[in-house]
């Protein structure tokens, strides 16, 4: 599926503008359709576009003057100018004046989807790495990278050390743990901060894609590639790769990136032209690759051109008091952006946070705070903000109690009593198979009592 973008159309042919609205509708873009110059300019004063689509000749004006417009007002929409009357000086202006692309009717529909899509992914890119300027600053302080355990400053030492290196580096860890976190600070703190950073999850493509994306691809090449289309090596030219879930990466791929880091070049597909370039690799995985080299499943050699720096990173339980420096972190980030106002956690919270084992690592401490600030929004962070799954069951029960508590404007006590030791007598049989000697034992009650409760409760095996 392609990326969900907001595209504006300015077209004033009524019969091309309906068809192209719904072709791009159906390529799953949102899409703004106008006839004129002046609806065009009310969308682009009243809406962010991603990418506009202008034909040149308007009944009140021409593209060009709007493609002025949208220089100077959003550096950020990327624009295709369309025309029935293209030139050479036509083109050229318009290239000068800063679109992305030129195209002349009339023209195929899939060739301008691929250029569209070709574009957006450009552009991405270009966006993210302005946004990682921004930050280099920052990030080569080194307490940015938030934790004050022993892990956390052996990875920043290490950090420091590789500043002015371009050896490859493979960052290992448990999901969850911050793998691309550090390959973005590598790249903020070496040589090539200024240039572009590329980041692809080789695990998250179908193997008969991921070829393409990673080396790109020459017209012809396969059915739908209609227009040559450059890879991520080729678009990380000059900077740096990111290889995320290098161990996902299949067997026939493994011996084609070998290539890549031994001589520095590759062929995209279907071409015999060799391109040659010049990137830092960083390579991540939660995979054991010695344990998948001793299944077949992983090149060895492959294994040591990667492996030339290794940064491990450990598992966010391991990390001791950095779970609540992270937590604290997290509050500050999402107090600033969803405009929340949580003031801490109590020492009851802090404790329970501490004890959980986190299989998540830093990306489920992130989602848990990030749900804690949508729905809280002020106060102390207490046990009862807390998804369930991380407390025990005297702690499941307060929890309960003081959600009911907080929701009523009175309680029915003895109810709720009656009502919770039905339910954990009723859970209780059905664990052991309704044997009332082993459900007395695991209740701590003497077995007449059991069966007396289950009479008086009306419990039954067949309504459970």
């Amino acid at each position: 599926m392609r990326q969900s973008a907001f595209i504006l159309l300015v077209e004033d042919e009524d019969e091309l503008r309906i068809a192209l609205r719904d072709i791009l509708s159906q390529a799953h873009y949102h899409v703004e359709a106008v006839p004129n110059v002046g609806q065009a300019k009310e969308a682009i004063e009243r809406n962010k576009f991603d990418l506009s689509i202008l034909d040149v000749r308007l009944p009140d004006g021409n593209g060009i003057d709007l493609l002025r417009m949208v220089r100077q007002t959003d550096s950020d929409n990327a624009v295709i100018m369309m025309t029935a009357y293209a030139d050479v000086d036509l083109a050229v202006d318009a290239i000068r004046l800063g679109a992305d692309d030129f195209i002349k009717k009339p023209f195929d529909m899939d060739e301008l989807l691929v250029r569209i899509e070709e574009i957006l992914k450009k552009r991405n890119i270009i966006r993210d790495n302005k946004a990682l300027n921004k930050e280099v600053k920052s990030l080569r302080n080194q307490s940015s990278l938030v934790g004050q355990s022993e892990a956390m400053d052996k990875v920043r030492q290490m950090i420091d050390v590789l500043g002015d290196s371009e050896s490859t580096v493979l960052i290992t860890g448990e999901s969850g743990t911050g793998k691309e976190v550090i390959a973005r600070r590598l790249h903020a703190v070496g040589t090539r901060s200024n240039k572009p950073f590329v980041s692809i999850n080789c695990g998250a493509i179908p193997e008969e894609l991921l070829e393409s994306e990673l080396f790109g691809h020459v017209k012809g090449a396969f059915t739908g590639a209609v227009r040559a289309r450059p890879g991520r090596f080729e678009l990380a030219n000059g900077g740096v790769i990111f290889l995320d879930e290098i161990g996902d990466m299949s067997p026939k791929l493994q011996v084609k990136l070998l290539r890549v880091l031994q001589e520095r070049c590759f062929e995209p597909v279907g071409s015999e032209k060799t391109t040659q370039i010049d990137v830092r690799v960083i390579a991540a995985t939660h995979r054991n690759l010695e344990e998948e080299i001793s299944h077949g499943r992983f090149r060895e050699d492959l294994y040591y051109r990667l492996n030339v720096i290794p940064i491990h990173l450990a598992p966010l339980r391991d990390r001791g008091e950095d779970v609540l420096l992270l937590a604290e972190h997290f509050i500050q980030h999402f107090n600033a952006s969803k405009h929340s106002e949580i003031s801490g956690m109590t020492d009851e919270a802090k404790k329970i946070m501490f004890n959980y084992s986190w299989r998540g690592n830093v990306r489920e401490l992130q989602n848990v705070m990030e749900r804690i600030a949508t729905l809280k929004r002020s106060g102390m962070i207490d046990v009862q903000d807390l998804p369930s799954k991380m407390l025990d069951q005297s702690q499941r029960i307060k929890q309960e109690l003081q959600l009911d508590i907080n929701n009523e404007d009175s309680i029915d006590l003895k109810g709720m009593v009656d009502e919770y030791e039905n339910n954990l007598i009723e859970s209780a049989l059905n664990r052991f198979d309704w044997n009332k000697n082993r459900t007395a034992n695991f209740l701590s009650l003497n077995r007449t009592t059991l069966v007396e409760k289950i009479k008086k409760k009306g419990l039954n095996p067949n309504e459970t």
